[in-house]
């Protein structure tokens, strides 16, 4: 069955899995690219809450929060998961507090294709692969981590992966978004009368089951967290 993306807290929908096409088919690779600043860590913060509020268990790796800046961030932008956290429903790892201090880069790959802990819940994210791996991942082995990932695919596990296209090779990126079943791109645009915002573009979305908005402008609220803004600009 398809994961879905609805949030509402106090009876209220925030207005975004309806944009998003409602919910995400299991046995899915997603690939969210952007630069640095447009908002990928969020846009799975939003994903993780909803699908934890849903019922689904998930695992986040984090390149960039510890444990307790991840409980601090997700809380100023009211997707409280410390419960979640305590009651086992999510599975939380940071690089940097563990591996990123005892292990050289170059053997990440091998390390993160042993972890089976982290592919146990039905949901996993990765934030961000291209940090992760890039000094251990290449042309050469590529190939065994797209293996790997459609090994988890057959049982139904949705992977979420984040990448900023200028911290790895740019081969390895594009057969990123050539291999995901699921495409966002996400950028910080100028929108007249608003000023910058934060837009997804969705460049693909295979096994949609509901219609979806190939582009949708955001910003960051405390204690709302994504919030949709309605700019009535076609992109």
């Amino acid at each position: 069955m398809p994961k879905s993306m609805v949030l509402e807290r106090d009876g209220v929908d925030d207005g975004f899995a309806q944009r998003f096409g409602w919910a995400l088919p299991e046995g899915s690779l997603v690939f969210i690219e952007g630069k640095e600043g447009t908002g990928k860590s969020v846009l799975c913060q939003r994903l993780c809450y909803s699908f934890l509020r849903n019922g689904y268990t998930c695992s986040y790796l984090s390149t960039q929060f510890t444990v307790k800046n991840f409980v601090r961030q997700t809380a100023s932008i009211g997707y409280d998961i410390k419960k979640y956290l305590l009651k086992g429903s999510l599975f939380f790892v940071s690089t940097e507090s563990t591996v990123g201090e005892t292990l050289p880069k170059k053997t990440f790959l091998d390390k993160f294709l042993t972890f089976k802990k982290l592919f146990d819940p039905e949901i996993i994210f990765i934030d961000s692969i291209s940090n992760l791996l890039h000094e251990s991942l290449n042309k050469d082995n590529l190939i065994d981590l797209f293996n790997f990932f459609n090994r988890w695919k057959g049982v139904g596990k949705i992977i979420i992966v984040t990448a900023n296209p200028n911290e790895w090779d740019d081969y390895i990126h594009q057969k990123f978004k050539v291999n995901c079943d699921v495409h966002f791109e996400l950028a910080v645009v100028e929108i007249p009368g608003i000023g910058p915002v934060n837009n997804v573009y969705i460049h693909k979305f295979n096994g949609a089951q509901h219609r979806y908005y190939p582009s949708t402008a955001f910003s960051v609220r405390p204690k709302v967290g994504v919030a949709i803004e309605s700019t009535h600009v076609a992109f």
